[in-house]
């Protein structure tokens, strides 16, 4: 040990240097004087070989090739492997693990350490085929819980809980023992085939209910219960409340809607259900809120049926515009409120469906049908209608019928009527059987039918309609308005009947009046009047004992103030014709006085066919074969027409304008038109042929216009001159000659040129201009 300087302390045993290795009792220290254990080594230790002990301690980091705890704890630093027949304790701190172990994510957030581990983990199971799995495969129906890693959870035994939270989605099959007090929503449960078997008085209210298979439940409490089918219920129970409200909104109808494909394409969805069938409970109001904006133009109302024939307004309140916030309409279902109505939007068809509302009133615009008896303490108000039909109806019936009564009234069920029946419409029935007894008050509408040919009174001595107390055989008797009997083949009056009727006063008949008889043939055949046999005649009088008024006798002799008229026509007294009156002659006697209306033919008088006297006619027209006149006429001032009417002018002749001749009022005279030009007195449309013509004085040659000046005293200086024809050359090179309609003029004639501004005249068969010639 050459060349080492160490020093040796023995005091308090062995030790060398200060601090390099002090041997204290049982304890050796190496780099401390104060070792704590039988070995306390600060600093790094290199061991070659196996280190063994009962129990090693190790603060710092120590480097082994292997080691080795006991027999069942091995650590290889070649392979990296740690060996132990178990391992215990808290191993989140570990690293490196593979992936098949548990791995530390340290997930932010999450509050701890969560452990990871790919693959699925097992409990009591070395094959989980769950991503977590305690006990057996549920799903291979052995026994066990497995959780998937979408958090479903199949368990083949019971699952316990103080309490489960969240939505509980899927299948429940098998008992569902204790309360759900929080269960408000379970909308995807659409199946519960074996939801059957609950223990003890569990509680459960959910929001909705799908069940396609048969639940038994003591008491369920519900807003919504939507069902396929309810059975075996002991009792559904309604708690009163004061307002329910509903959600409407409009959306498109799909097949759920029960009337897609009839009416509107939209409809309305109540609380999300595309129009449902909804039952109502009386006492309570339901309020449809309208507030969506989809309700714009589309005002929920409700109907007695769902084509809105009559809505029903009862305890029905709008508020608001539809499609506004707080828009609403609500109705208060009472137990007279109709059983069924339909809500439907006022302005498109069919978007709604219907309500029930459990009331006692039977009020319906459908025909109702009672298969047993219809019974009831009173019948108040009208029936009306012919659909109305029940086996029997039973007890008092108050009020107006009005249409049709079809069946058997037996009259014992009227006897509590000391009146008996009273009837104050109209009786239809198809058959009355057995006797009525006692007046008929008001009308009897249809046939009266027998089983024999003919139908009499036997009994009676008269027969009144409109009195019971008839003073003749048959007596109709109305105290206002007129009163007729009709026979004929037509239910209307004025068709294809005859009538004969009393006290009329329609303004088209304008001879009746509340005295007047009328006769009136409605048909379109004859009006005939027939003497079968003998030798009667027809004979008009007035009152009992005066003389006959006229008379036809049977050989047809008409005889007018005369008893016995031996010639067709017999009038004794005047005869005022104001018509025509026709004949193939007047012979005998004179005719006096004015004769007002049309002759037509001759009127022979003192044997000259002349007519003595004035004929003064006003209006019509008058045809004479020849007219003449010896002394004077006067001329109507409406104007005399001579085969055309006077048009206005005083006297016209001939129909056709160019045949017409008349005399105006102003005193001119028309020829072949029908209008004077204006300020001319004669208007000839055509030529005039004359000796000769003059104007102011008479003629001294063939013209003479020398007198134009003064005519007749008037002066007409300003006039006095004579315009000759204005033509072009064009034009006066087309004239011709009237008679012969040749172009040769005769020389002498005379124009203006206006093409040559010249006067020209016919010389030697050539026009020539005056200033030259």
């Amino acid at each position: 040990m050459s060349n080492i300087r160490k020093t040796f302390n023995f005091r308090d045993g062995v030790q060398v240097d200060d601090e390099a290795l002090v041997v204290k009792g049982d304890r050796v220290g190496v780099g401390t004087t104060s070792p704590d254990e039988s070995l306390d080594i600060r600093g790094n230790a290199k061991v070659i070989g196996i280190i063994t002990a009962n129990n090693l301690e190790i603060s710092g980091v120590s480097t082994f090739t292997q080691v080795s705890i006991g027999s069942t704890i091995s650590l290889d630093s070649t392979s990296g492997v740690i060996t132990a027949s178990s391992y215990k304790g808290d191993g989140s701190t570990l690293t490196g693990l593979p992936t098949s172990q548990w791995q530390n994510v340290n997930v932010v957030g999450a509050g701890a350490s969560p452990i990871y581990v790919d693959g699925n983990v097992g409990i009591f199971t070395e094959n989980p085929a769950n991503s977590l799995q305690v006990g057996g495969n549920p799903n291979a129906s052995e026994q066990g819980v497995g959780f998937n890693s979408e958090g479903g959870v199949v368990a083949s035994g019971v699952i316990t809980a103080t309490s489960f939270s969240g939505n509980l989605v899927g299948n429940v099959t098998g008992d569902l023992t204790g309360t759900a007090s929080n269960a408000t929503l379970a909308a995807s449960a659409t199946l519960a085939t074996n939801a059957q078997g609950l223990t003890g008085t569990p509680d459960i209210t959910v929001r909705n209910i799908n069940s396609a298979g048969i639940g038994t439940i003591s008491t369920l409490g519900v807003t919504d219960l939507t069902v396929p089918t309810l059975k075996g219920h002991s009792t559904i129970r309604s708690i009163h409340g004061t307002t329910t409200t509903f959600v409407v909104v409009v959306a498109s109808k799909t097949t759920a809607h029960r009337y897609n494909g009839s009416g509107s394409s939209n409809g309305y969805k109540i609380d999300g259900v595309e129009a449902p069938f909804i039952t109502l409970t009386p006492g309570r109001t339901y309020r449809f809120d309208q507030s969506d904006g989809t309700n714009a133009l589309h005002p929920l109302r409700f109907y007695y049926d769902v084509d809105k024939t009559t809505a029903y307004t009862t305890g029905v309140t709008v508020n608001g515009t539809q499609g506004s916030a707080g828009a609403y309409t609500e109705i208060v279902v009472t137990d007279t409120t109709p059983t069924v109505l339909h809500y439907q939007c006022s302005s498109h068809a069919k978007m709604g469906n219907a309500v029930q509302t459990n009331s006692n009133i039977l009020d319906t615009e459908h025909n109702s049908t009672v298969r047993g008896s219809l019974t009831a303490t009173t019948f108040i108000g009208n029936l009306t209608g012919t659909g109305v039909t029940a086996t029997n109806f039973t007890g008092a019936l108050t009020g107006n019928v009005t249409g049709d009564l079809t069946g058997e009234v037996n009259s014992a069920k009227f006897d509590t009527n000391p009146s008996g029946v009273i009837i104050t419409g109209v009786a239809t029935a198809a058959t009355f059987v057995g006797n009525i007894a006692g007046p008929v008050v008001g009308n009897v509408v249809g046939l009266v039918t027998s089983s024999v040919s003919s139908i009499g009174v036997a009994t009676a001595t008269s027969l009144g309609i409109g009195t019971d107390t008839a003073n003749a055989d048959i007596q109709i008797h109305k105290a206002s308005g007129s009163s007729s009997i009709v026979i004929g083949k037509n239910s209307s009056v004025a068709s294809n009947n005859v009538q004969l009727r009393f006290g009329n006063t329609a303004g088209s008949f304008p001879y009746s009046d509340t005295a007047a008889l009328d006769l009136i043939n409605y048909g379109t055949g004859n009006f005939n009047y027939y003497i079968q046999s003998g030798n009667g005649s027809f004979h008009w009088l007035k009152g009992a004992n005066n003389a006959r008024l006229m008379s036809l006798t049977n050989s047809g002799n008409l005889g007018i103030g005369i008893t016995n008229p031996t010639d067709k026509l017999s009038v004794t007294g005047n005869v005022a014709i104001t018509g025509v009156c026709t004949a193939n002659s007047f012979v005998a006697g004179t005719l006096t006085g004015d004769l007002v209306g049309n002759v037509s033919g001759n009127v022979n008088s003192s044997g000259s066919g002349l007519l003595l006297g004035n004929a003064n006619v006003t209006t019509g027209v008058s045809t004479f074969a020849g007219l003449n006149v010896t002394t004077s006429a006067v001329l109507p001032s409406t104007g005399v027409g001579i085969g055309t009417t006077t048009s206005g002018q005083i006297l016209s002749i001939n129909p056709l304008a160019e045949d017409r001749f008349f005399v105006a009022t102003s005193g001119g005279v028309g020829i072949k038109t029908t209008l004077l030009a204006p300020t001319v007195e004669l208007d000839v449309y055509g030529d005039i042929k004359s000796h000769s013509v003059a104007i102011g004085d008479t003629g001294r040659s063939a013209i003479d216009f020398s007198a134009a000046v003064s005519v007749e005293g008037a002066s007409r200086n300003t006039l006095a001159y004579m315009i000759i024809p204005r033509l072009t050359t064009t034009q006066r090179n087309a004239l011709r000659d009237a008679h012969n309609q040749g172009s040769t003029i005769l020389n002498g004639a005379m124009i203006y040129n206006t093409t040559d501004n010249e006067f020209q005249v016919r010389k030697g068969g050539a026009w020539v201009n005056l200033s030259t010639s």
